[in-house]
């Protein structure tokens, strides 16, 4: 791994606003702080423009990260879009910005439109970043921002990048894979205590914990796991569950009546949202990903995947690409508790073929999905499409 002396920016003192409209901390939302931290540490001037009172922005102000927060309001607002554009055009101007790396549709559509009002000759390069599978719908509008507005499309697995099949784009987009902190997500963090926190006993501390992590909605697939316990406890009656994930009551109550209509419910520890998410990742026997759809890319499975724990993942979006078609974890299709459990008996019954499985998982997280490769590729997307430019005014 090369340390910050051995990356040669000479020539290339790029000032880069990062723009994110994400109302949610969502994986997207983690990839641009990670990016935006990962071009800091090398020395460039690199800058957050975020959703006002939302999540990045607390995230920003807590890290000390350079931002600004505007509306980016959801939908089309002409008095907010305005002043939105304002407010960005005076940022590109101030900072003497040479790449906007965008996010998402508003995002991209505000950065866009107001890059035609600057001169051309000391306009920013353009970036967008695509991290969902869902397709771009190919109306004249969206074929005008790819292929005239736009300058590179970077998406975060091949998965992603077939979202944009039939739009005229500049060039095939760039498959830049996401990075994991494998400091914080580590072995080492496996905790005893927490294991006993999640409901394993000091009296058989070596019962299997089986855990699903994830924001609460409906398709991430947690209402699939609980009808999946039943018959994993019917062979390992001694082990535990756990839901772990940021969502309201509201959002709790139908999966607690669930488990409770399977009778599951003392088996299941359902903590919420964990500041030290990385201790309860590291402490499972088995990781699941029991998503329906979506994943773009895959932020729990590259956690998984460096606290070096069994995975088993639904067939969808990115994550077949990171798990290597199921030579780095089992895959099974979505929607199928059955099949669920019948594979986490599976790796529990016969640990020796899923640690080797585990074992390259953690190797690759390692050695590839680490923050230094993630901004030397995208480094090189900025350095093809821009230059420093001269003076805004």
């Amino acid at each position: 791994m090369k340390t910050d002396s051995e990356h040669d920016l000479s020539g290339f003192p790029p000032s880069v606003l990062i723009i994110n409209s994400a109302h949610k901390w969502v994986g997207e939302a983690e990839h641009s702080m990670n990016l935006v931290q990962g071009l800091r540490s090398r020395g460039i001037d690199a800058i957050l423009v975020c959703r006002r009172n939302f999540p990045l922005e607390d995230y920003a102000k807590k890290n000390n990260i350079p931002h600004y927060a505007i509306k980016m309001n959801t939908n089309f607002n002409g008095i907010h879009d305005l002043l939105d554009f304002l407010k960005l055009r005076s940022i590109i101007k101030k900072h003497n910005i040479s790449v906007i790396h965008c996010h998402r549709g508003k995002d991209h559509w505000l950065s866009a439109c107001t890059r035609l009002f600057i001169p051309r000759e000391k306009r920013p390069a353009l970036i967008r970043t695509r991290h969902v599978t869902v397709p771009v719908k190919k109306h004249i509008f969206n074929k005008w921002l790819y292929k005239n507005a736009t300058d590179a499309v970077i998406a975060v697995s091949k998965k992603s990048a077939s979202s944009l099949d039939g739009l005229p784009l500049p060039a095939p987009p760039a498959i830049i894979y996401a990075a994991v902190d494998s400091r914080r997500f580590s072995p080492d963090k496996r905790s005893e205590q927490m294991r006993r926190q999640c409901g394993i006993p000091q009296t058989d501390p070596q019962a299997p914990l089986i855990g699903l992590v994830g924001r609460l909605q409906r398709i991430k697939g947690q209402h699939i796991f609980i009808q999946s316990i039943k018959k994993i406890l019917g062979v390992f009656p001694n082990a535990r569950f756990v839901i772990a994930g940021k969502g309201s009551e509201r959002k709790y109550l139908p999966l607690i009546k669930l488990a409770k209509e399977k009778g599951v419910f003392g088996h299941i520890y359902t903590p919420g949202f964990m500041d030290n998410i990385e201790e309860l990742i590291a402490s499972l026997d088995v990781g699941v990903i029991a998503s329906l759809g979506s994943e773009g890319s895959s932020r729990i499975c590259m956690e998984y995947m460096a606290s070096r724990i069994p995975i088993v993942a639904t067939s969808v979006g990115g994550i077949p690409e990171l798990l290597e078609e199921g030579n780095l974890g089992a895959l099974i299709n979505p929607g199928n508790p059955d099949d669920l459990a019948s594979v986490v008996i599976e790796i529990l019954s016969n640990k020796t073929p899923a640690r080797e499985k585990v074992e390259n998982a953690h190797k690759k997280a390692l050695e590839f999905l680490n923050l230094d490769r993630f901004i030397d590729e995208t480094l090189a997307i900025y350095r093809k499409y821009s230059f420093p430019p001269p003076e805004f005014y």
